[in-house]
């Protein structure tokens, strides 16, 4: 056997371990947050279906790794019915003292409204560090590099979340989840976990210093500018079709 042929099968195979190893423990932090965190669920529960009577859940269609479809699950914070709105770079967005957002889900949407996704962690279609899964409206729309980020299994966390996503834009944000898909390591993985938290309770600059380091990147550089063209060209052609409301602020 050739020796390239050799160590590409090895490599493979570790691939395949480290795989099997982070869904195993995936999985049994997916356990915990849904046992042991049973109280806390049954108040959420309780105060979502005090505010309005309804639903305590959202399940959202979106899609997942290799673009297949699937339903995500996290708790309601919008008033039932309400309509998505999404900005100019195909950004899902809310407005300041947005109406559609209840006062539960005021609270709840610091990151705990997340953890129901859980469940889907168990299903296997989604894992705790991956790229924020996105609405199937925005498929038809996207270009070969930004499809690349389907690639990977969406998660709960992941790079751009904590590299502050939100007060980026999307093309921005959708070139590090394709450098994360590129260069996904332990240490990376353990950064991210041990930063989220902190980002949650405030920190929101926790990886600041990081993102500066990325830009400086020219891989990284070269694809958010591919990443920005393909942007371009599925506004201008999302805005004859499928786009759902677009903010005008």
């Amino acid at each position: 056997m050739r020796p390239g042929i050799s160590s590409q099968a090895h490599t493979s195979r570790e691939q395949r371990l480290s795989s099997g190893v982070s869904r195993l423990l995936g999985c049994m932090c997916a356990v915990l947050v849904l046992m042991l965190g049973a109280p806390l669920h049954a108040l959420i529960w309780a105060c979502i279906y005090a505010t309005d009577r309804g639903p305590c859940f959202y399940r959202a269609r979106r899609l997942g790794r290799g673009g297949q479809a699937f339903s995500m699950v996290k708790y309601r914070t919008m008033t039932v019915g309400a309509s998505p709105l999404v900005s100019s770079d195909l950004k899902v967005v809310t407005q300041p003292d947005d109406i559609r957002i209840t006062k539960v889900g005021r609270w709840l949407r610091c990151g705990i409204d997340e953890l129901p996704q859980a469940w889907n962690i168990l299903k296997g279609e989604m894992a705790w560090i991956g790229p924020r899964p996105v609405e199937p409206w925005g498929l038809p729309h996207y270009g070969p590099v930004l499809r690349e980020r389907l690639l990977q299994r969406p998660g709960v966390t992941g790079l751009a979340q904590v590299l502050g996503c939100r007060w980026i834009s999307s093309a921005e944000g959708y070139a590090i989840d394709i450098w994360h898909g590129r260069h996904r390591g332990v240490w990376l993985a353990a950064w991210i976990v041990a930063a989220t938290p902190l980002f949650v309770l405030g920190w929101t600059t926790i990886g600041r210093r990081r993102l500066e380091r990325l830009r400086k990147d020219p891989e990284f550089q070269q694809i958010k500018r591919q990443c920005e063209a393909e942007f371009e060209s599925a506004w201008l052609h999302g805005r004859q079709s499928s786009l759902p409301t677009v903010a005008t602020n």
